[in-house]
């Protein structure tokens, strides 16, 4: 069993795969917690074949499920693989696939899932960025997928004065300030060198995606900034070159409108299940709009407090992370 808790926001997992819910604790390190009470969402995971919805009519047929509903109650076929059910009344969700690399990955998603919609309504919005803090500054750095965000926090963390507030999915009050999120790094292959080649690394097979590397932050807890809100932020939107060395320069507030759009207010580049939610009626439409103007409103307190910077990639990639740590060790940022 595993609780976590995500700023007052609790979820449940239970799990008789001892070696699915250590994933989940590494994964989540930063959330765990012992103390029992009032639990949002309950999720029971089950190794093993999984039974097939009742007979009724789908509601969606997606690339890799079938949706169906019943009253308040969800089937997600995943056509004979995986099958997920969620009990919006009860508040429970029961995943079962007899693949505990499956199992693991669908839990991941289907708690981010969750927060996606939990978290906002308390205030907090996801960004797909890297970000680390020094001297009193945030540095938050949006890049696409692929992008090169967990590769840049490989240089990054050479200076021992960087701590990292997430690898991926920082979180943003209303207010425009920055809160933790750390999970885990992802890469094609371990690192060869550097502080991130002594963790430990585990394969991380998907399921319609190539096979990668992870390593939790768990275990570099003395690099973690869990006071990052305190500090001031500058904003970052990346972009890659096809030659010629990288550069870093100021922008105006105007040129990172694009940027938040996609990274933060549509959220490209974030884990989630969308089928878990959406049962395409039309009130879901209004259940977009809605979570469309929370992180409209987080955005733009992020810009309003926020320097603006556009970061040009070259392809000497210790060359983008010293541009980065020069601009957090600058004495003339104050």
């Amino acid at each position: 069993m595993l609780r976590l808790n995500f700023h007052h926001h609790s979820i449940l997992i239970r799990c008789r795969e001892s070696s699915v819910i250590e994933k989940l604790r590494e994964e989540f390190h930063f959330f765990v917690t012992e103390v029992n009470g009032p639990t949002a969402v309950e999720i029971d995971l089950e190794l093993g074949t999984p039974s097939s919805p009742p007979a009724l009519v789908a509601v969606k047929l997606l690339e890799h499920a079938v949706i169906y509903r019943q009253g308040r109650v969800k089937y997600v076929d995943y056509f004979g693989d995986a099958l997920l059910v969620h009990d919006e009344a009860q508040g429970k969700v029961r995943i079962s696939t007899p693949s505990p690399e499956r199992l693991y990955e669908l839990a991941f998603l289907t708690v981010h899932s969750f927060l996606g919609q939990e978290l906002e309504h308390r205030g907090f919005a996801r960004i797909h960025a890297l970000a680390v803090s020094c001297s009193g500054r945030n540095a938050v750095v949006m890049l696409p997928s692929k992008g090169g965000k967990s590769t840049l926090l490989t240089h990054l963390l050479e200076d021992p004065e960087i701590r990292i507030i997430s690898d991926d999915m920082p979180l943003c009050d209303r207010r425009g300030r920055m809160h933790p999120f750390p999970s885990k790094i992802s890469l094609s292959s371990p690192p060869s060198s550097g502080l991130l080649a002594t963790l430990s690394w585990r394969e991380f097979h998907r399921y319609h995606y190539p096979t990668k590397f992870t390593a939790s932050l768990s275990q570099l807890k003395e690099r973690l900034d869990p006071q990052s809100q305190n500090n001031r932020t500058l904003l970052i939107a990346g972009f890659r070159l096809s030659s010629g060395p990288g550069r870093l320069s100021a922008v105006s507030r105007w040129q990172m409108l694009g940027p938040l759009l996609e990274h933060m207010v549509i959220g490209m580049g974030l884990p989630q299940i969308i089928e878990l939610f959406l049962a395409f009626r039309p009130r879901d439409l209004w259940k977009l709009l809605v979570h469309f103007l929370l992180r409209s409103q987080c955005a733009a307190a992020l810009l309003w407090r926020s320097r603006c910077f556009h970061l040009h990639l070259g392809p000497d990639r210790a060359e983008n992370a010293n541009l980065i740590r020069e601009l957090l060790h600058d004495p003339q940022d104050n």
